[in-house]
């Protein structure tokens, strides 16, 4: 198996331009909010846990937007940029990048302050980039979380809207079919799978769907793609949720518009979801 060290999806990132924004924005769709953090390395960001899988809002001080990852975004892109997916050995993936032929940086430690009722602590964690060249979208990280325990809180754990886990990764390419050599690489033959107008990938809870432009318009209804993207876009992901019919009245209650999507999805529109794809289903079994 390619890559044995990463086990699943950890989190993905929603980069913005205005946190207290964003955030006042996920919560009016019905999210819980963990505390808010700030990075040792000047990032501040907003984390929305689910079951065992999370969102993070982050934002980037103009002074370090030159240096970022994701510098090579419009300075005013609001959206999901990067996947970071799971391990717990973010040296151990290093090793295996470079056995499969790639030449990624040496992983980088990070951490951020805590403060709980017991008092403060810190996170903290060691990430393997991946290079560009690895594929072409979306962006790939690992994170190797040190202290989980400070991350996944069971109280910040509920939500209204009853939001349980990210179900898939969406990824918008006019010709799905032309990136599983490169999946099949990373994850394995097993792990990629090719049907008309799409390409899934699995490993561990990793659901990552690529679909081309029509597919993507049929299942997402008013969501349009971002100019400078028809070429590709990580545009979001699905989430499951356990009760449906709550997710929709938490929606109506709070005025958050959105459109009918493929077997009953709800699914607002960018401007109420800080950019990023964000579609609501009854959770599969």
């Amino acid at each position: 198996m390619s890559l044995p060290s990463v086990t699943g999806l950890d989190h993905y990132i929603i980069r913005t331009n205005d946190l207290a924004q964003s955030s006042d924005t996920y919560a009016r769709l019905g999210f819980g909010l963990a505390s808010q953090g700030r990075h040792h390395k000047g990032t501040r960001n907003q984390t929305i846990i689910l079951d065992a899988t999370y969102l993070e809002l982050l934002y980037f001080p103009d002074e370090l937007k030159a240096t970022s990852r994701f510098n090579t975004f419009a300075d005013a892109y609001e959206g999901a940029v990067s996947v970071a997916l799971q391990t717990n050995d973010s040296f151990a993936v290093h090793a295996e990048l470079k056995a499969l032929g790639f030449d990624p940086v040496e992983p980088i430690s990070g951490g951020r302050p805590v403060v709980l009722p017991s008092g403060s602590f810190d996170a903290s964690w060691a990430n393997t980039d991946f290079p560009n060249e690895v594929v072409a979208l979306p962006s790939f990280f690992t994170c190797g979380h040190h202290t989980r325990q400070l991350v996944y809180r069971p109280e910040w754990q509920h939500h209204a809207n009853t939001a349980r886990r990210v179900e898939r990764v969406i990824v918008v390419h006019p010709e799905p079919a032309s990136l599983a050599d490169a999946y099949t690489r990373l994850f394995g033959e097993l792990s990629v799978s090719v049907r008309a107008g799409q390409l899934d990938v699995r490993r561990g809870n990793l659901r990552l769907q690529v679909l081309d432009v029509d597919t993507f318009s049929r299942r997402f209804p008013g969501i349009d793609i971002p100019p400078g993207h028809r070429h590709g876009w990580f545009a979001g992901s699905v989430i499951g949720v356990r009760d449906l019919d709550r997710t929709r009245t938490v929606l109506v209650e709070r005025g958050v518009p959105f459109e009918a999507g493929a077997e009953g999805a709800l699914v607002p529109p960018l401007h109420a979801t800080a950019g990023a794809l964000l579609a609501f289903e009854q959770e599969s079994n």
